[in-house]
């Protein structure tokens, strides 16, 4: 297999290239020393990366690091741009801030990359996002090409804003995908909450339940029901709370402690806020 390097196709006082190339026969399975960024302008086939393949067209972007395998199979003739980067093109910008929140694209790329289970990151662009990044590496390549006064500051703004477009997509990507594994996660553990809302329930007997995080649980209710885990657990007491008074003779404060509040004073805090009118006067309405 070949392995292609960076002295070969990028100037090392610039540490990144541009190239438009027209694709019509397959590329065998390669590999390189240096950051890879493919953006599909036209055609389509499979690229693959590291044994796995993916179907790729117009607007798709693909990302291989250091090391990565890839290979391309044509099936329509292929317009592509790609954009090399010399690993310390970003590394010496990112040196250079005063801290490394100035410079996100990297640290972030490198948080999603042990992140996520595709071996590399392929991110797709349509409609307007499409021809906004479009517009963007023609910007970028009229830059490189035309290597004006303070072209290689514009490059690393340009490759900037390019990383953290793709950046962007891949988070709300993987959101999504999280959000679906989540909204089938959700009826066990609202089952689960529902059995044991009496007893002091936690985050962390409903992490250990559903063997995730608690901030990834807590973050997944606030998403998909729009409470935080302690307002719905609230929730399911008060209704509770509710029925027995309007359904039973028991005491106010014998239906507090049955749904699990110890507290009096917390009880009738969050009943009144939550219902609009204390247990009392709920009760007075029958």
């Amino acid at each position: 297999m070949k392995m292609y390097q960076s002295v070969d196709y990028i100037q090392q006082a610039e540490k990144i290239a541009l190239y438009k190339l027209h694709q019509q026969a397959n590329e065998p399975e390669h590999t390189h020393n240096f950051i890879e960024l493919v953006y599909i302008c036209q055609g389509a086939g499979y690229h693959q990366v590291n044994g796995k393949s993916f179907a790729v067209q117009r607007g798709d972007f693909l990302f291989m690091n250091v090391g990565d395998r890839h290979a391309f199979e044509i099936q329509k003739n292929m317009q592509y741009m790609n954009i090399l980067l010399d690993p310390e093109f970003l590394s010496n910008r990112l040196q250079a801030t005063e801290s490394a929140s100035d410079f996100l694209p990297l640290k972030l790329f490198q948080e999603f990359k042990s992140s996520l289970a595709n071996p590399s990151p392929h991110v797709t662009f349509r409609g307007k996002n499409m021809i906004e990044v479009e517009q963007l590496l023609e910007t970028m390549y009229a830059e490189y090409c035309g290597k004006k006064s303070g072209y290689l500051a514009m490059l690393h703004g340009y490759a900037t804003l390019l990383l953290t477009r793709m950046l962007r997509s891949m988070q709300e990507n993987l959101h999504n995908s999280e959000l679906r594994t989540a909204y089938h996660m959700l009826p066990q553990l609202l089952s689960y909450i529902e059995e044991h809302y009496a007893g002091h329930i936690t985050l962390n007997d409903l992490a250990r339940e559903s063997f995730y995080s608690p901030y990834y649980l807590s973050k997944m209710f606030k998403d998909c029901l729009g409470f935080t885990f302690t307002e719905y657990v609230h929730d399911v007491r008060l209704r509770e709370a509710k029925r027995m008074l309007l359904e039973t003779k028991d005491s106010v404060e014998s239906i507090g402690r049955s749904v699990g509040y110890e507290d009096k004073t917390q009880f009738f805090r969050l009943f009144k806020q939550t219902i609009g009118m204390t247990p009392q006067q709920l009760r007075k309405q029958m």
